[in-house]
């Protein structure tokens, strides 16, 4: 009888144990390996990086607003930092009613302190009209369709950079995805990624310096060579490839964008997939460090994510686990000057950029306030483009102009002459230059 009492306790006492080593393994980082504790605080961040865009508040004004009228007041400042380039800002209006589509949008252009034009944009019935005294007297519209062939009509050759469809986009639906989806991606796609990188190629140090920071910082870094890079790419994409759920998921991201774009069928995804694998597999990659991602955290909390891009360029992403992100570039070499295509011109204005600050603010439930801040280096001159606005939801908005009350030039129904003559203008203004209007 002892002894079965005994072999109870003893038994008790290994469950109990075993019980609190799973709570602590579970809620600390004891037991943990460098590899489990980076993953760890790697989807920390992508958390907190989502919240950030896109919390409970958020949503719930984003709701609201769908089905309501509204007053959006910001504006857009260009200044360079020794003015180098003469201050620029565009003061903007926007009124409307979100449920019943339509919205008036005014933008004053001020340069160098100096009122230089105004142009008005009337949106309903998915339609556009534009007014602008240097085009033309009477307003302008145009279908809110097929917007490349319009463009080919006008005389632009390149329409890459032109959607078929201006939409107003829903970032809350475009920058988030539900628990469900994130749990299938993460135990789908997250054991492919580990399988290229074992244990030895995490790296945990203890009290690093980080500025502006205090306390004690630890560091999770994890290194992959180009060819591990890679391998792993090819061995997610071709996972991607058959994988019907996530494809979806990719084609309801890209229609929230546009609709009309290749990318919202999953054959064509698919495709590409196939392309970008065959030109991955023939690729001569080297087995040096192609990757670095550190992860910092003081206590439980992720205070920086650095990502060192084939050791050419570091990204750095903070967030302030509310409403703020901020990313950061530096260490660029690569600074070579291309415009010859639409690609290598975004490619080289990205390469300046230094700095990027997002806020997003609910300051009530009808109430929001949004700043994006850009710092950019030019080499010769430091640029600060700033766009801020304050939108607030109303139960009616006075003095909007509608389709019916306006005289408008119709470019889907007028003439090539007029094209032509409205395209020349567009390449002469220069009321930037002296302030002139044509």
């Amino acid at each position: 009888m002892k002894k079965t009492k005994k072999a109870f306790i003893c038994i008790l006492a290994v469950v109990i144990l075993g019980i609190i080593l799973t709570i602590i393994y579970i809620k600390t980082d004891f037991l943990k390996t460098k590899e489990q504790l980076f993953w760890k605080y790697f989807l920390k961040e992508k958390d907190e990086i989502v919240n950030a865009l896109s919390n409970n508040e958020v949503k719930l004004y984003n709701e609201k607003i769908k089905k309501s009228s509204y007053i959006k007041e910001g504006n857009i400042s260009i200044i360079s930092e020794h003015n180098f380039l003469k201050p620029i800002y565009i003061n903007i209006v926007e009124k409307g009613n979100k449920d019943k589509d339509y919205k008036n949008i005014q933008l004053d252009l001020k340069y160098d302190d100096k009122d230089i034009n105004q142009t008005t944009i009337i949106k309903e019935d998915n339609y556009f009209f534009v007014k602008n005294e240097i085009l033309n007297k009477d307003y302008i519209g145009f279908e809110n369709n097929n917007l490349k062939q319009l463009a080919k009509k006008m005389g632009i050759a390149n329409t890459d950079f032109i959607p078929n469809k201006i939409k107003d986009i829903d970032y809350d639906e475009l920058f988030t995805i539900s628990d469900e989806e994130t749990r299938y991606i993460l135990k789908k796609y997250v054991p492919i990624c580990r399988k290229h990188v074992n244990n030895k190629h995490y790296i945990k140090e203890e009290n690093v310096k980080l500025e502006n920071e205090s306390g004690k910082i630890v560091s999770y870094k994890v290194q992959v060579t180009e060819k591990q890079f890679n391998e792993m790419v090819i061995d997610v994409l071709k996972e991607l490839h058959d994988d019907e759920k996530s494809l979806n998921i990719i084609c309801n991201k890209v229609r929230v964008i546009d609709d009309t774009n290749s990318f919202c069928n999953i054959n064509n995804i698919k495709y590409k997939i196939e392309e970008f694998i065959d030109v991955l597999e023939k690729k001569d990659v080297k087995d040096e460090t192609f990757l670095s991602i550190i992860i910092y955290k003081n206590e439980n909390d992720v205070v920086k994510t650095e990502l060192v891009l084939n050791n050419d360029r570091t990204i750095s992403i903070q967030t302030d686990k509310k409403n703020k992100i901020i990313i950061k570039q530096y260490d660029i070499m690569n600074k070579e000057i291309n415009l010859k295509t639409f690609s290598e011109i975004i490619r080289t204005a990205l390469n300046t950029i230094s700095e990027v600050t997002y806020t997003k603010e609910i300051i009530n439930e009808d109430k929001q306030k949004v700043e994006l801040n850009i710092k950019c280096n030019l080499g010769i001159e430091n640029v600060n483009i700033n766009y801020n606005y304050v939108e607030q939801i109303k139960k009616n908005v006075d003095n909007i102009i509608r389709k019916d009350e306006i005289e408008y030039i119709d470019l889907n129904k007028t003439t090539e002459e007029f094209y032509k003559s409205l395209l020349e203008k567009v390449l002469k203004i220069n009321a930037l230059e002296d302030g002139k209007n044509y």
